[in-house]
């Protein structure tokens, strides 16, 4: 789990353990469940009235409702981290009078949790009956508010009354969630913030909330430069092949400005860049103008590392008394072209793809993980991986008591409730031992009760999680420290290693030898290279082989992007950087190990697209395109194993559900499905969904082939299953409106017969949406004839086309099929 993710999953485990999530009956994402059968994700109980979550004596529907005894004045109140009702219109329960009936109840709203001085008065209820009510949430003056947070139920005439039920309760929509169109104006830089993953790094004076002029929205940005200063926007670097221009709209106040714009390449400044000529006073009719600069004149077009774009005063004298302003900056979207060329060919084969390649996380916080619904949802979706117990949170799991460190609660899923399911469905084992807060001794005992007393055989192992951060507990002498790290891994590894000889044990590792340099008086000088670093990899590694101790592979985790600065443009492409992180961390293994390298994997035991305050993003169908993507590129790679975060984790609805980020699903979760059980086909997010349609493309021992395409919005990727009867290719669309036509030349495989196409995209995401259609993968077949054929692929999709050989009276093995000696590593 990876920097503030710990805290905003921690956040939500309280709610999980009151088994937030679990229910009979899965309502589409039209509707918030606060209570149905147990309280909704992040809702919480704050009532003061006597309550009963789990009464049994009188329900409305699936088998449980809340009980409620109040006292004069007292309140069943639901309380949830603040979010914006703009896309809800009511409030909506059933409730029962109870034997006695005739209770007087009053329904105040909360903002911030302060209590609203208007409310509504409830009917009288009726003895053994159950009263369906709804209330506006403008009734109760929470409508379009950013601040809500919960509601309670208040007795009103200050006397005790007798017990009463509520059940079914939701906040509703008035109207059914409608997706955004889907975006065709490209990545925005500046759209009354800095957005989409874009930062400032200006060293001119501005204030990127100007709120006078604007162009539109709410603000634009004042700029007042300095000679040779400017505004400046960084990103992480990123492809243009998609893009076409840069436009804003610029404001010049009094004019006179000589302003300059250019791109930088992995921070290098490309010049000349292009100047604009000298602005002219705004006109006070019509004060902003459009400028659309082409990016082959700033001499990025086409590139695979923009990093910056700079408005940059070049006239030389002091501008900082005479500002201008900008405002609506994008890069706009190239169309696509006609006809995308991809090729394969099937008789040059990268690699064998691994089993372990198909992982996923688990959680001691998943009240549903040992249930019937996680043993047949992992046989769904063809898992082959699991990972124990929970990032971040391993560094303070005590395995034995099923607690953490200083706490004296239980989690909900337990070392055997986590082999209950394992054994059911057969994956490899990794689990994550406590470096943070345990011991080599408690590691081992752990390995000698999973191995030898129960033999559920868990092989691999690894030692805590992500421990060069700040954000893991580390309750060593000097925290987050390389040296330790390295010292107390060989301890780890031979005690753990004396129970059980057969398991692997791994260490945590970074993508560079620089970063999180977290002691200045530790260093280590590369052998190859000469020079020195003080980054928590080269040190780790460096100590490592002064200690004689080669780990059996190493530990790398990613997330691509930082919240609140989501874009579904850059993740689509973000991807494509694995081969060079892979290559990176193969580097530093061969430079500070030396021979004893050769023998350490490298595995990837966590992915998503941000690190932290899920939003949309993370539940919708761009999130399961990345997924897919991500499996794509690192299969081309040396990597041999891959986890997802995670299958369940948690809904969070006050982050970022920006209208830039495609999707209809108001709400975050890291996980690949939410905690319905049973779990029905709107409680399956998109990456769940894409998850499956990838067992169609590879789940172990199919042969990775060579596949490209020429056109950065078209991802295709191959593998032939290992007797060559089949030849599977994976395409994925990453544009949102445009159908791509590719014209796909296959090398060293024979077709014949009908393919069978899986196909997973917008139609199946908007049958999730509105409960019309089927949201699983779709199935068909397709007539392909000939080594060269033309496929349509729609917008926003991801599609295996698994295409048949075609035999000719032999035995129907190709002469390039034989062993995997020859495969490029």
């Amino acid at each position: 789990m990876s920097r503030t993710h710990a805290v905003s999953t921690l956040s939500c485990l309280a709610a999980l353990l009151a088994g937030a999530g679990l229910r009979d009956v899965a309502h589409a994402e039209n509707e918030l469940a606060v209570y149905d059968d147990a309280l909704g994700s992040a809702w919480e109980n704050w009532s003061w009235a006597q309550v009963d979550l789990a009464s049994t004596a009188q329900v409305h529907t699936g088998s449980d409702a809340i009980a409620v005894n109040a006292g004069a004045w007292a309140a069943l109140y639901f309380r949830h981290v603040a979010f914006d009702t703009a896309d809800y219109g009511n409030l909506t329960f059933w409730i029962h009078g109870g034997s006695a009936g005739g209770q007087r109840l009053h329904v105040v709203g909360t903002l911030g949790d302060t209590p609203l001085s208007s409310g509504v008065d409830l009917p009288v209820l009726v003895a053994n009956t159950w009263q369906p009510i709804t209330i506006p949430l403008a009734s109760l003056g929470v409508d379009h508010a950013a601040n809500f947070t919960g509601f309670w139920l208040q007795e009103w005439t200050g006397a005790d009354q007798p017990t009463f039920y509520v059940d079914d309760v939701m906040v509703t929509r008035s109207v059914a969630v409608i997706p955004p169109p889907p975006l065709d104006h490209g990545m925005a830089l500046y759209d009354d913030r800095f957005a989409e993953g874009w930062d400032n790094w200006s060293w001119a004076q501005v204030n990127p909330a100007s709120t006078t002029p604007v162009n539109s929205g709410t603000g634009a940005i004042a700029v007042r430069a300095g000679a040779f200063t400017a505004l400046a926007f960084h990103h992480t670097a990123m492809d243009t092949g998609k893009f076409a221009s840069v436009t804003f709209w610029i404001n010049p106040g009094n004019g006179g400005q000589v302003l300059n714009l250019r791109g930088l390449l992995s921070g290098v400044i490309i010049e000349p860049g292009f100047t604009l000529p000298p602005l002219a006073a705004a006109d006070p009719s019509a004060p902003w103008t459009r400028v659309t600069v082409p990016l082959g004149a700033l001499g990025i077009a086409g590139k695979a590392d923009l990093t910056d774009l700079w408005v940059m005063e070049v006239s030389g004298t002091d501008q900082s008394a005479n500002p201008f302003y900008i405002d609506d900056m994008r890069l706009d979207r190239a169309p696509p072209p006609a006809l995308v060329n991809a090729t394969v060919d099937a008789s040059r084969r990268l690699r064998t793809v691994d089993a372990r390649m198909f992982g996923l996380n688990t959680a001691v916080w998943d009240p549903a993980f040992n249930t019937p619904t996680t043993a047949d949802l992992l046989r769904e979706a063809r898992n082959t991986a699991l990972r124990f117990p929970g990032g971040s949170l391993s560094d303070v799991y005590h395995w034995q008591t099923n607690t953490s460190e200083g706490e004296t609660f239980q989690w909900a899923t337990s070392l055997d409730a986590f082999a209950a399911i394992t054994t059911q469905t057969r994956p490899h084992v990794f689990i994550t031992a406590n470096y943070g807060s345990g011991s080599p001794e408690e590691a081992a005992a752990e390995v000698r009760y999973a191995n030898l007393t129960k033999r559920y055989g868990f092989k691999f192992w690894e030692i805590g999680n992500e421990n060069y951060g700040s954000w893991e507990f580390d309750h060593n002498t000097r925290a987050h420290d390389p040296v330790t790290y390295a010292t107390r891994f060989k301890d780890y590894v031979a005690k753990m290693k004396a129970v059980d000889p057969s398991i692997q044990i791994g260490a945590v590792v970074l993508a560079d030898e620089d970063s999180f340099a977290n002691y200045a008086d530790e260093a280590a000088v590369n052998p190859r290279t000469g020079a020195t670093h003080h980054g928590w990899t080269a040190v780790l590694l460096a100590t490592l082989a002064q200690l004689g101790v080669t780990p059996d592979y190493v530990v790398y985790h990613r997330y691509e992007q930082a919240p609140g600065g989501e874009s579904d443009s850059f993740l689509l492409e973000s991807a494509r950087t694995w081969a060079s992180d892979v290559q990176a961390i193969r580097g530093m293994l061969n430079d500070y190990l030396g021979d004893r390298a050769r023998r350490v994997e490298i595995i990837c035991t966590e992915n998503n697209s941000v690190f932290s305050n899920v939003g949309k993003q993370t539940t919708s169908l761009v999130n399961g395109l990345f997924l897919a993507d991500a499996v794509g590129n690192v299969l081309k790679t040396e990597l041999t194993g891959f986890f997802w975060w995670d299958l369940r984790n948690g809904q969070e609805t006050a982050n970022n559900t920006s209208p830039s980020l495609y999707g209809w699903r108001r709400l975050g979760d890291y996980g690949i499905v939410n905690g319905a059980v049973p779990a029905g086909p709107a409680d399956r997010y998109p990456t769940f969904y894409t998850y499956k349609l990838l067992s169609h493309f590879a789940r172990g021992g199919e042969r990775v082939v060579d596949a490209a395409s020429d056109y950065v919005g078209l991802s295709v990727y191959a593998t032939r299953d290992r007797r060559a009867h089949t030849l599977n290719l994976l395409v994925i669309n990453k544009h949102p409106t445009a159908a791509l036509t590719a014209r796909i030349a296959v090398r060293g495989f024979h077709l014949g017969g009908p393919a069978e196409v899986f196909s997973y995209g917008i139609p199946q995401d908007e049958a999730a949406r509105t409960g019309v259609g089927s949201a699983d993968i779709a199935r068909t077949t397709a007539a392909i004839r000939g080594p060269t054929f033309t496929w349509t692929a729609q917008p926003y999709s991801a599609t295996v086309i698994r295409l048949n050989h075609a035999h000719h009276g032999g035995h129907g093995r190709e002469a390039d099929d034989d062993d995997d000696g020859d495969e490029r590593r």
